[in-house]
């Protein structure tokens, strides 16, 4: 790894954003969109491209920015049902060795769909969330010892379902869910892990989940006022 001297970040920053509330019937529905852009002129960029291999964190030379624009929208209903979608579009781009590049490791969007119910009195409550991970640009590669790349020039998209279930109770509530339900996971998320010392070895490439699927238990409690 490599280190140059650097400068403090200097960025301009620009944005707006626009929501919309209305009725159907006794249904609540919520639209909400915005966008934000971000120019660097001055920014720290880790650099894996100039020289596959290394990492260069260098002084900015060129041309970094970032557009990002988000819609969601709500329903809400009268008997406890609440959905929830949602689509991110990201486009970071930065200089690195003289070439506007993507910047990796960096999904390009991500779409999103949550709902939630609780029961009459609200003593159960159910959620469940549906992620899609947009796919991304990957550093430049280099070639193993066994002739074989150290990994391709793009990661794919990538679904995650988590889900919870809570119990509520007067003064503590029992839950219990998993997380990525999916059970993707990144294969090889560690180049040449069998020799660390190595100059072969990377550690850093990881754009996903690298555990499959998980359940957990657990129960939180209330005090209320101490």
């Amino acid at each position: 790894m490599v280190v140059e001297q650097l400068k403090q970040e200097k960025a301009w920053n620009y944005g707006v954003s626009a929501d919309y509330t209305f009725y159907l019937g006794n249904n609540k529905i919520i639209l909400n969109a915005e966008y934000f852009y971000t120019d660097f002129k001055s920014q720290a960029i880790l650099d894996y491209d100039s020289n596959p291999g290394y990492l260069t964190i260098t002084q900015l030379s060129g041309k970094s920015y970032s557009h990002t624009f988000q819609s969601d929208l709500t329903w809400e209903s009268p008997f406890g049902l609440s959905v929830t979608g949602a689509y991110r579009l990201i486009d970071v781009k930065s200089t690195y060795g003289g070439d506007l590049l993507e910047k990796p490791l960096t999904s390009r969007y991500k779409a999103l769909l949550t709902a939630s119910y609780s029961t009459p009195l609200e003593i159960w409550q159910f959620d469940v969330t549906f992620q899609m991970n947009g796919g991304g640009r990957l550093p430049a590669p280099y070639t193993l010892p066994d002739g074989n790349m150290s990994w391709g020039p793009r990661f794919k998209a990538f679904p995650q379902l988590n889900l919870q279930v809570t119990r509520w109770f007067r003064h503590f509530s029992i839950y219990a869910g998993g997380e990525n339900l999916t059970n993707f996971k990144q294969k090889n998320p560690v180049v040449w892990s069998a020799d660390p010392w190595s100059n072969y070895f990377e550690p850093t490439m990881v754009w996903g989940p690298i555990h499959g699927a998980m359940a957990y238990i657990g129960i939180r409690f209330n005090f209320g006022r101490l």
